[in-house]
């Protein structure tokens, strides 16, 4: 039978050491909840503001029967698009997201919570449409986010490498 034996001392050590715990799943938590979550909300609340970005695409225009609605019932008429009493917006800007752990690791779920009644109704019709309006998606990430995230781990794991956490 071959073996291999791996000794270290010193700074290596202390760093695996560090390594290890930046990626145990309650760092992973920590990590989540307080580095990934609030990217995921800003960048919806700036996905709101600008009504669509690069990971959705421009929100189409509203229909001119939904501007007609909407200003009757004293809202504004043409913007904010996607956001007539707030309650979508803030549902998904100032709910934290639900981080688990799991296994060896941790999950995050944004939002944190399923909505129901009218508001899932409101954010399943932002996201994939219907016969009554256009997707006009609120959530998502793309490949320049997964980028940002991923710094962000970097950052972190190399943070507890240095003992500043």
């Amino acid at each position: 039978m071959l073996g291999m034996t791996v000794t270290v001392g010193g700074d290596v050590e202390a760093r695996l050491n560090a390594l290890d715990t930046a990626v145990s799943p309650m760092a992973l938590m920590r990590f989540l909840g307080f580095q990934v979550d609030p990217y995921i909300r800003s960048r919806a609340g700036a996905r709101f503001n600008s009504e669509g970005d690069d990971v959705s695409g421009e929100w189409a225009p509203l229909s001119s029967a939904t501007v007609r609605i909407r200003e009757s019932l004293g809202f504004p008429g043409e913007h904010p698009i996607n956001r007539r009493t707030g309650e979508l917006e803030d549902f998904i800007t100032q709910h934290r997201s639900l981080v688990v752990a799991i296994g060896g690791g941790a999950s995050l779920v944004a939002p944190g919570s399923q909505p129901t009644g009218e508001l899932r109704d409101k954010l399943e019709r932002a996201q994939q449409g219907d016969d009554r309006a256009p997707a006009r998606p609120v959530l998502g990430m793309n490949e320049q986010d997964l980028a940002a995230v991923l710094t962000l781990l970097a950052t972190h794991v190399v943070t507890f490498g240095a003992g500043d956490d």
